[in-house]
């Protein structure tokens, strides 16, 4: 299985574990493990992976940590890890560390994973991501300053975001944004003055925004 690009393992709901002998598969580019609900570790393995690309673990709801072996996926351009809930509890602040050090990634979607409190501020070291979801993040109060660092970013999804109270002023560097979500931020109160720096700003989703008083005079 030497020559195996993509494996798809979606949906297989019993699927507690996979064999160290994953690592072996060098010709891997993606892996979608979507739906494993029973998936509680990956291998250490993983990190021999060094061709994959594309890594989907949403909706793994049970899978408590990555490997450590994660930052050497060098090449990796899209992970996705929405709903999985036990994996962004308040004490995997290690893992969103790993996932700075995927300066490669172009899309990272920690969509619905309702524990998560706070993202670290090697998030800026994603300086080629272009689509970013953290929308029904429930628990997420604020974003890092470091966010500015992600100039490339053209997708950003906030929505539902319902302990947000403010962005950071970095915010405003996001130039190539066309489209910011925001809808349904209840607790935002303000938006930062930089906002209006935005150059490529066509569209700003605010609705259901119910505690913002004010709009930034730029």
């Amino acid at each position: 299985m030497g020559a195996l690009q993509y494996l798809h393992l979606s949906s297989c709901v019993q699927l507690k574990a996979l064999p160290d002998s994953l690592g072996q598969l060098e010709a891997l580019q993606k892996l979608k493990l979507s739906g494993c609900e029973q998936l509680l570790v990956l291998p250490e393995s993983l990190g021999y992976l060094t061709g994959l690309k594309e890594l989907d673990l949403s909706s793994c709801q049970h899978l408590m940590s990555l490997p450590a072996s994660l930052c050497l996926l060098g090449g990796l351009q899209t992970l996705v890890l929405n709903n999985c809930r036990d994996l962004t509890r308040p004490c995997s602040g290690r893992l969103l560390a790993q996932v700075g050090q995927l300066t490669a990634l172009l899309r990272l979607d920690l969509s619905h994973c309702h524990q998560l409190r706070a993202l670290p501020e090697s998030l800026g070291q994603l300086t080629a991501l272009l689509r970013l979801d953290l929308s029904d993040c429930q628990q997420l109060t604020a974003l890092p300053e470091s966010l500015g660092q992600l100039t490339a970013l053209q997708e950003l999804n906030i929505s539902q975001c319902g302990l947000l109270t403010a962005l950071p002023e970095s915010f405003g560097q996001l130039t190539a944004l066309p489209e910011p979500n925001l809808r349904g931020c209840k607790h935002l109160e303000s938006l930062p003055e930089s906002i209006g720096q935005l150059k490529a700003l066509r569209q700003l989703k605010l609705s259901r925004c119910e505690q913002l008083v004010a709009l930034p005079e730029s």
